[in-house]
C-alpha cells in the first residue's frame, strides 16, 4: 500500500478493521520505498482462491480511494504448488527471522552481518515494547534454488546472527509477486552457504 497523504494510514487502519484484515506498518532499513503499509489475507486453501481474494481486495481498495501497489501470494515451502526443482520465473523462497535486541544494539553493525546472506532489516513502526528491548526482522530471499538450498541459506543466516536472541523463524515460498521493484535498494541476494551450521542463536523455533 502507499499512504503518502496525512491521515491516510489511519483511514486505511479503519478500513482494514472493518474488512477483518490485518494491517502492519512495515519500515525497511533502506531502499526506494522504506515505508510499506501491508494488508494480510489468510485462510485460502488454494493459490487460485487466494489470487481471487487478492484481486477482489485490490478492487475494493481502489474503489475507496486507496493506492495498492503490490500483491504477494505466499505459501509454506512444502505446499503442493511449490516446485521441487529450482525455478527462474520470478518466484522465490523468503525467510523472516524475528529478533529481540538489547537497547544498545548497533543496527548498522547488524546489517553488515546479514547483507552477505541476501538479507536486511525491517521493523513494525507501530510496535513498541514496554522494556528497553526492541524487535527487528531480518528478511532473506533466495532465487534459483530448491527448498533444500533455501534451507542451507537460512542456516547460514542463523549462524551469522548468533548469539542474538531469535524469537521466531518463518519460512515461505512466494508464488506471486506483482512488483518486486518496490523493494529496490533493500535486498541484495548474497551467497548460499553450503556448510552445515555450527550453532544456533538463542530461542530458534522452526
Amino acid at each position: 500500500m502507499r499512504c503518502p497523504e496525512p491521515g491516510e494510514a489511519e483511514r486505511l487502519g479503519r478500513w482494514a478493521g472493518a474488512a477483518g484484515l490485518k494491517l502492519t506498518h512495515i519500515v525497511l532499513a533502506r531502499g526506494r520505498t522504506p515505508y510499506q503499509p501491508m494488508l494480510t489475507l489468510r485462510g485460502s486453501r488454494t493459490y487460485a482462491q487466494e489470487a481471487a481474494r487478492a484481486d477482489s481486495t485490490v478492487e475494493r481498495l481502489r474503489a475507496d480511494g486507496f493506492r495498492p501497489v503490490r500483491v504477494k501470494i505466499e505459501s509454506s515451502p512444502w505446499a503442493a504448488e511449490v516446485p521441487r526443482l529450482p525455478c527462474s520465473d520470478g518466484r522465490y523462497f523468503e525467510h523472516h527471522v524475528k529478533l529481540l535486541l538489547a537497547a544498545g544494539t548497533d543496527p548498522a553493525a547488524l546489517a553488515e552481518r546479514v547483507v552477505p546472506h541476501g538479507a536486511h532489516l525491517s521493523w513494525n513502526a507501530r510496535r513498541v515494547r514496554d522494556d528497553a528491548t526492541h524487535e527487528r526482522f531480518v528478511t532473506q530471499r533466495c532465487h534459483g534454488v530448491d527448498a533444500e538450498g533455501a534451507g542451507r541459506a537460512l542456516d547460514g543466516l542463523l549462524d551469522a546472527l548468533a548469539p542474538l536472541r531469535v524469537l521466531e523463524v518463518e519460512r515461505e515460498f512466494v508464488l506471486y509477486d506483482s512488483d518486486v521493484s518496490v523493494d529496490e535498494g533493500w535486498l541484495v541476494e548474497g551467497r548460499l552457504d553450503e556448510g552445515r551450521p555450527a550453532g544456533r542463536p538463542e530461542g530458534v523455533r522452526r
